[in-house]
């Protein structure tokens, strides 16, 4: 089998999520003379999350002068929790004029770093290079600090005027978190208008401004479409809509496909449903699940639970999980257990996560308070 042979069979068996045989043939190919094939096989052996393979084979290729190497090699080190060195990479792909390795860059600082000082250099890099969506990235990016909301909606209109629907979309996101639905749904319509948007995250910010108007026939045929394309939250966020607006069965429905399909939330909204539904049993099965997969909410909740059963000890170490994930409220649900318990001299060593969490003095003050 010849080289060109070698990569079209790959490329089907990636195509079948065959990675480790279509990683085989690529570095086949890529020894057979077609060298392009190496980045081929690294993105295989990313995939497979054998990062040190992929790393190598990446780097060679690299080094052998394939420049497409860069992206699948930032991801890789990103994966392989060396997320400095991922950033660091992609700013030598953009001093060597790689395209959009300044927004990389920035993205990698911002959102794997957490280096936000550097990020915003490389956003600002990245729009002076004309990075396409750059001015988007980088409006979203200021969205994330509440004092700079008015810098992020004049970079983001200016990213719309420019025809950048996602812009469209991060406006309409602004307005719905200011609770302003209908200037939400103004930005959401007008960005969906501009090309074919039906696999668009601005279809569930739709659904979600037109409900909050009380056009819930509009909502649910916008969470259809949502569904339809196969968008990722689309089952848990058509659930949530009708498991508001009293449709019990074909919630449940949609948070099974939600569960099934791995959305983001699905365990912790589904388990939310069911405790509503006094079916406490299954939502401790489903919000243990949600802790697994790193919601912090779910400690809180199963907290309560457990209190509620006479669990104290389990409820204990929820309360002190929600505690450590940040959460404010549970110091003082945590503290109120412990007054019912008769350990109200525990409370004083609550003090220093209060206030490290953000509690004023009159709050430290209720605390402590008999």
């Amino acid at each position: 089998m010849n080289a060109t042979d070698l990569i079209t069979r790959a490329d089907e068996l990636a195509e079948t999520e065959e990675y480790a045989e279509a990683a085989a043939l690529y570095g086949q190919a890529a020894q057979g003379g077609l060298p392009e094939a190496a980045v081929y096989q690294g993105e295989m052996l990313f995939h497979l999350g054998d990062y040190p393979a992929a790393e190598r084979v990446l780097r060679a290729a690299l080094a052998g002068g394939q420049t497409d190497a860069y992206g699948w090699l930032s991801d890789t080190l990103v994966a392989a929790e060396r997320p400095a060195e991922a950033a660091m990479l992609m700013e030598q792909a953009a001093g060597q004029g790689h395209p959009v390795a300044a927004l990389r860059a920035a993205t990698i600082w911002a959102d794997a770093v957490g280096d936000r000082e550097r990020a915003e250099q490389w956003y600002l890099k990245a729009i002076d290079r004309g990075d396409r969506g750059a001015l988007n990235d980088y409006g979203t990016f200021l969205a994330e600090d509440d004092s700079r909301l008015e810098e992020a909606e004049h970079v983001l209109r200016q990213a719309a005027e420019q025809g950048d629907a996602l812009a469209f979309s991060n406006l309409g996101e602004m307005e719905l978190d200011r609770d302003a639905p209908e200037a939400a749904a103004e930005w959401l319509r007008r960005g969906l208008e501009l090309e074919d948007q039906s696999g668009s995250t601005a279809l569930l910010k739709l659904a979600d401004a037109e409900a909050r108007l009380g056009n819930l026939d509009e909502a649910r045929a916008l969470h259809d479409r949502a569904v339809d394309a196969g968008l990722p939250d689309a089952h848990v966020a058509r659930a949530n809509f009708l498991a508001d607006h009293d449709d019990p069965e074909a919630a449940e429905a949609d948070f099974l496909a939600a569960v099934e399909a791995g959305d983001e939330g699905a365990h912790y909204y589904y388990a939310e449903f069911l405790a509503a539904h006094d079916r406490v049993g299954p939502a401790v099965e489903h919000y243990d699940q949600a802790v697994e997969d790193g919601s912090d909410a779910a400690h809180q909740r199963l907290a309560f639970i457990y209190l509620g059963n006479g669990a104290v000890r389990a409820a204990e170490e929820h309360f002190k999980e929600s505690i450590a994930a940040g959460w404010l409220s549970s110091v003082y649900s945590y503290a109120d257990m412990l007054r019912q318990e008769g350990r109200a001299d525990e409370i004083a060593a609550l003090l220093p996560a209060a206030e490290r969490l953000g509690a004023t003095p009159d709050q430290l003050e209720e605390l402590t308070a008999v």
